[in-house]
């Protein structure tokens, strides 16, 4: 089990929603997307009175939430760390906080370039993406693997580091840690990636699964 340097990896995905830890790593994904209604918020004429009084609003909504979806381990952030964007009217942030609760993470599919020419090292970035509805957050994932002859082929002895992190400007993704598995003789890696989603002041803890594998002559995919 590791952090960004080898840490305890507890989960409860976003994405600023994005949840307290919850339990164990979940499922490998059912590439299932969830969909839910999309949020716009409109913008608001803000004194710091305002904002103070909009927040204890937040605060009681992002509670109500995360007892009525308890599996999904969601939180505000601290006032001191919301944007002026952040801020809208309290029945679209419920909406919102609703919104992030029941939000999946998924793996996004392979694409045919996706390799890598065969080294003893090699680096491979694959993406996650978090769905509302008809749009979507994403996560690169980037693995640094040895990988060496084992059993008469090429294939993966260990993972030298593996970060992630948000590619979407709307939100950050905070990794909190990950555990990896070989399977297949070396030929496939699999790893589980838990941290933490937030956008629009609200997080929610996630984790997810996906599979780096490494063909016989070193490719990683």
């Amino acid at each position: 089990m590791k952090k960004l340097g080898k840490l305890l990896l507890v989960t409860p995905l976003a994405f600023s929603l994005v949840l307290p830890t919850t339990g164990v790593f979940a499922g490998e994904s059912n590439d299932a997307h969830v969909k839910v209604a999309e949020v716009e918020a409109p913008k608001l004429e803000l004194t710091q009175e305002k904002k103070e009084d909009l927040y204890n609003q937040y605060v009681k909504i992002v509670a109500d939430v995360a007892a009525q979806y308890p599996e999904s381990g969601i939180f505000i952030e601290p006032l001191d760390t919301f944007k002026d964007e952040y801020f809208m009217s309290p029945e679209d942030y419920r909406a919102f906080a609703v919104n992030l609760a029941t939000s999946s993470i998924v793996v996004a599919p392979e694409t045919p370039s996706d390799v890598i020419t065969p080294l003893s090292t090699g680096i491979k970035t694959k993406y996650a993406t978090i769905t509302f509805a008809g749009s979507s957050r994403s996560i690169a994932v980037t693995g640094t693997f040895t990988i060496d002859h084992f059993l008469g082929r090429m294939g993966f002895t260990a993972i030298k580091s593996l970060t992630s992190q948000s590619a979407d400007s709307r939100g950050t993704w905070r990794q909190s840690g990950y555990n990896e598995k070989i399977y297949d003789a070396g030929e496939t890696m699999n790893v589980s990636v838990g941290g933490t989603y937030t956008e629009n002041g609200v997080s929610k803890p996630d984790n997810f699964e996906l599979n780096f594998y490494c063909s016989g002559t070193g490719e990683i995919s």
